[in-house]
């Protein structure tokens, strides 16, 4: 009997463990600022991701962009030469306090912005992944569940780094 209870109640958790296993999982980590500040760590399983993402409203499913169309080949066999090239910066604007970077690091394409001591974005994503994305691109919009597909497989990392003089939001891959 108690048996019986114990795979009843462990299976849930096999399930969760067997979903973000096949897919990896997303950690949203999100810090409020401030003496109230609250701390939100949300894991998120990629393969429920997907799955949610098919029950989302077009909106959330297609990031409209019809100025892209004109650029697309263009991105994609500019990805493709990155991913063969050695480790360089592609852009580097300063001014002042002010900075934008953007560096092909290894196998990734890293986006910095730093503004003054209080706000910082960093991004970092394969050029693989970049590539997959670009080409979903239906000449429209972006296929958001692309850039979820992209994520699937990367190594430990922090994917997105966002801070304000007081909040700060990462999203990492486990």
């Amino acid at each position: 009997m108690f048996i019986k209870a114990g795979l009843v109640l462990s299976a849930p958790i096999l399930l969760l463990l067997l979903v973000a296993g096949a897919g990896g999982v997303v950690v949203v980590d999100v810090q409020e600022g401030g003496p109230d500040g609250h701390h939100l760590v949300l894991p998120v399983p990629l393969a429920l991701a997907q799955i949610a993402l098919s029950f989302a409203p077009e909106e959330a499913r297609h990031v409209v962009c019809p100025e892209f169309a004109p650029y697309q080949d263009l991105a994609v066999k500019v990805l493709e030469e990155l991913k063969n090239a050695p480790d360089c910066t592609l852009v580097l604007v300063e001014e002042g306090d002010e900075s934008v970077r953007i560096r092909k690091q290894g196998r990734n394409l890293s986006v910095d912005v730093v503004e003054g001591d209080e706000e910082e974005v960093h991004v970092s994503i394969p050029i693989r992944s970049a590539v997959r994305f670009v080409e979903s691109y239906d000449g429209e919009s972006f296929n958001t569940r692309e850039a979820l597909r992209g994520l699937r497989g990367l190594g430990p990392g922090t994917v997105v780094n966002v801070r304000d003089a007081e909040d700060q939001v990462k999203i990492h891959t486990f």
